[in-house]
């Protein structure tokens, strides 16, 4: 196996943070392809508070506050400090002014 094979290798987390972080940023990754970085970060802002875990989240807000986000995707950054400061129906109503998707499905009640 090369060096080269290794970078495609799964990422190994240490933490719960590291893992977190690394699914912020994936998320914040699909919806930055979508275009548009406002709602790229209502997107990604959506969907961790709609299918993370209250733990989850209080998990990324501690690495907000401890560490200011390191290693977060900016898109991803900027989400988890709107999702802090937001309330649930500020940033729906934003995503759908936009008319960007949250990756939710039609009809889901998630969240």
């Amino acid at each position: 196996m090369s060096a080269a094979d290794l970078d495609d290798e799964p990422q190994i987390h240490q933490t719960t943070t590291d893992k977190l972080v690394y699914m912020a940023n994936q998320i914040a990754t699909f919806f930055a392809s979508q275009g548009r970085d406002e709602m790229a970060v209502l997107g990604t802002a959506d969907h961790v508070r709609s299918y993370w875990d209250p733990s989850m989240r209080r998990g990324i807000f501690a690495h907000l506050d401890q560490a200011g986000g390191a290693g977060l995707h900016p898109v991803a950054l900027k989400a988890i400090q709107e999702l802090r400061k937001a309330s649930p129906g500020s940033i729906r109503a934003g995503l759908e002014r936009g008319g960007a998707h949250s990756g939710r499905e039609a009809g889901d009640d998630a969240g």
